[in-house]
């Protein structure tokens, strides 16, 4: 029996539930007697139960990591947790935590990773960012930092392939996806209802964030969510009945409404090209509402007058001029510098720009992938950016081309095709590839796609 046949038992034995309890105990009766913050004894029995549910049901323990990391991000303002010099957030505890966990599924299944067709883009750019690191990065801490997340996408990527085995196990996943954007979707409606948000000097009303640091985030976060729901209706589409179907329109109706209020408009822009892809290639349909819903927000909504008036003729203290001021001045700094071959360091980005504008201009993120890894990297960081973005679309191109025409996975490859062009259309505009969220949701789908397509050859070879 393979080791994950093994894991996959029906659910916890009684000794795993009395072990689980016993180490929570023991770690908040430590965590009192030294004094620590409650956090610790927290972190700690949650990371106990989490590597229990690991070996017993490993795709609800994705499931949970995954739900778990959607709610994190605007918790990081409040909540840290300093062990001596070191100040981590919620977020980056639990990105350790799957560092760790990917180390040790590399140890357990080696021979899974042989299969695993992400191993090489993610190793071409995890050596790069080592290469970074120790020779030319300006901040070693923040490369550091940034290597880890990166491997921690893999990581997500990796689980989902060893996981994700049936059309159940897929359905399963989905349906965590989609559940995770239960409470950021509830603390943005709040935040709509109460109006609270971010202010904008071209929108009227508060745009709003939800769990995340910025409205952007959980725009581009909400897109993701609707192409889930694109990918559950395709893989369910002659199974579903008419009470998962209402159920299916009416969380996409929401996701919509909620993405419209972010008024960030990268998100609104690969939503249309997206829903328009899908309506040419699948669903004519959708042609109606794509042409009906940005007419009556044009004749009705003055914030989204506004909005797209901007992007037609932006004014000198546009966001949209901020950002190609920004590209221009750090593209100008790494010349000045002679750092056009290799560049900063990965992940160094801000404090490059922060030491050339200073903390008041906005934020110092690069809001273009392109820039950022020329500036963190030179010729060669962007080489390897651009090489790393074609070997995924290859992959997809390659497992699609391995599909019969007549499978569902043709029809989930031809999404994921979509969905990753999507993204690279908005990383010219937006922090697509620094955007965690979206990156675990996409490499999540990425993983059990080529997990499935494996089984699928399996059988038919068998």
């Amino acid at each position: 029996m393979d080791q994950i046949t093994k894991n996959r038992k029906p659910f916890f034995i009684p000794f795993s539930t009395v072990l689980l309890l016993f180490l929570v105990m023991v770690g908040i009766t430590f965590g009192i007697a030294l004094d620590f913050s409650l956090l610790l004894p927290i972190i700690l029995g949650s990371a106990i139960g989490l590597f229990i549910l690991f070996h017993e049901r490993p795709l609800v323990f994705l499931a949970i990591l995954i739900i778990a990391r959607m709610s994190l991000d605007y918790s990081s303002q409040y909540i840290s947790f300093s062990v001596y010099d070191i100040t981590l957030t919620l977020s980056q505890i639990l990105g350790v935590g799957v560092a760790l966990i990917g180390v040790y599924c590399l140890y357990i299944y080696q021979s899974s990773l042989q299969s695993f067709k992400l191993k090489t883009p993610f190793a071409i750019i995890i050596l790069w960012g080592m290469f970074s690191l120790f020779i030319i990065s300006v901040s070693p801490s923040a490369s550091l930092t940034e290597i880890v997340r990166i491997f921690d996408l893999f990581v997500i990527a990796f689980l989902a392939f060893l996981f994700v085995k049936t059309k159940a196990d897929y359905n399963f996943l989905l349906e965590a996806l989609f559940l995770s954007a239960l409470i950021p979707g509830v603390v943005a409606l709040y935040q709509y209802i109460n109006h609270i948000g971010f202010s904008d000097a071209d929108v009227s009303i508060p745009r709003i964030f939800g769990t995340f640091a910025h409205p952007n985030t959980l725009s581009l976060y909400l897109f993701t969510m609707l192409v889930v729901c694109t990918l559950y209706y395709t893989w369910n589409e002659k199974t579903m009945d008419d009470r998962r179907r209402l159920f299916f329109f009416a969380g996409s109706f929401f996701l919509g409404f909620l993405l419209f209020l972010t008024f960030a408009r990268v998100a609104w822009i690969i939503t249309f090209f997206f829903v328009l892809i899908m309506a040419v290639t699948k669903a004519r349909k959708l042609l109606i509402p794509l042409i009906l819903i940005p007419l009556i927000l044009i004749l009705l909504s003055t914030s989204f007058q506004d909005r797209i008036r901007e992007s037609l003729s932006p004014d000198p203290d546009s966001s949209i001029v901020w950002r190609q001021n920004l590209w221009a001045d750090v593209i100008q700094k790494t010349a000045q510098d002679d750092r056009r071959l290799t560049g900063s360091g990965i992940n160094t980005f801000p404090l490059i720009t922060e030491n050339l504008r200073g903390p008041l201009l906005g934020s110092n993120d690069a809001h273009n992938d392109f820039v950022k890894f020329y500036v963190e990297g030179g010729v060669i960081g962007l080489f390897i950016f651009c090489l790393y973005l074609f070997l995924l679309f290859r992959i997809l191109f390659q497992v699609k081309k391995s599909i019969p025409l007549e499978s569902p996975l043709y029809q989930i490859a031809s999404i994921m095709i979509v969905f990753l062009a999507c993204l690279t259309l908005a990383s010219l505009s937006d922090n697509i590839f620094k955007n965690t969220p979206v990156q675990w949701i996409f490499f999540a789908l990425y993983g059990a796609l080529l997990s499935l397509v494996q089984e699928m050859k399996t059988k038919k070879d068998s």
